[in-house]
């Protein structure tokens, strides 16, 4: 018999907890994501909780767009696993979802069992790698073309460069989102007046940072928004990231990765066209 749990709305402060867990198995989520996704759907974060109302677990569903949901990733304490409560947070998940079209990303162990659940279409393909700040990386290299940080003025130019990576979708609301959180750092690569790229870097816990999305016309545009990205963060520091699977690794730092998980786009009503002749790094929780 499973474990009986409420699932109920997050209340303040809980999210601290939250990212224990995820800490516990060395998720990728922080307070950054929590805060990006509270500016899309301040009801996201979902909490089973036991018979005492304290968290055992948690999910999230934010809404992106008119249309189409995030499932992010739901976790359940160590020590309370195997007791059905993942399945009883996974159901309160898709019940809020309703009929809305739904995005979520997928280990490789669980694309079948998603599928099974109606989840027939998926696009990109993105494996997650951490590279570690070297002396090398932080000595000078030829950049080719002009970095800049974000400003009110480029970002009607940042979202028609998104447009190409994104063309049936309005993006402006979920990366103003992600962008506008405290600790992030947005960077646009210009030749001349025209975007060639954009990519952004957040903080993290624990001597570490975030890539979220980088992408660029080629790889030469990918080193520089790197060399900048990377610019002011300490040797010895780590950055997580996530790369697209049919991207070569950039050769700034292709000597320092370690490769970890994978995970698969999937959608259970209809695809959202992604062109990923631009996209480079990812993310597993922007659509």
């Amino acid at each position: 018999m499973d474990y009986a749990v409420n699932v109920r709305p997050a209340k303040s402060g809980e999210e601290s907890l939250m990212n224990e867990f995820w800490a516990g198995v060395n998720g990728d989520l922080s307070m950054y994501d929590y805060h990006a996704y509270m500016k899309l759907d301040s009801d996201y974060l979902m909490v089973a909780a036991d018979k005492n109302d304290q968290p055992v677990g948690f999910g999230a569903v934010s809404k992106n767009t008119s249309d189409t949901v995030y499932l992010g990733n739901f976790i359940v304490r160590e020590d309370m696993r195997g007791k059905g409560i993942g399945r009883q947070i996974w159901d309160a998940m898709v019940k809020r979802a309703g009929d809305m079209n739904i995005a979520l990303d997928s280990e490789p162990d669980m694309v079948e069992w998603y599928m099974k659940k109606g989840f027939k279409y998926s696009s990109f393909k993105v494996t997650f790698y951490n590279v570690t700040l070297s002396e090398e990386m932080k000595k000078g290299h030829t950049q080719n073309c002009e970095c800049r940080d974000v400003t009110e003025d480029l970002w009607p130019m940042l979202l028609d460069y998104d447009k190409q990576v994104y063309p049936t979708l309005d993006r402006e609301r979920i990366l103003r989102a992600w962008f506008s959180v405290d600790g992030v750092r947005v960077v646009v690569a210009l030749r001349g007046n025209q975007v060639v790229g954009y990519g952004s870097i957040h903080k993290k816990p624990n001597r570490q940072y975030g890539l979220r999305n980088v992408f660029a016309n080629d790889e030469t545009v990918v080193e520089t928004l790197l060399m900048e990205l990377f610019n002011g963060i300490p040797v010895g520091y780590v950055v997580r990231f996530m790369k697209v699977d049919d991207k070569p690794m950039p050769k700034y730092i292709e000597h320092s990765v370690d490769m970890a998980d994978s995970a698969l786009r999937m959608y259970n009503k209809f695809l959202i066209e992604t062109r990923t002749d631009k996209m480079w790094f990812a993310s597993a929780h922007i659509i």
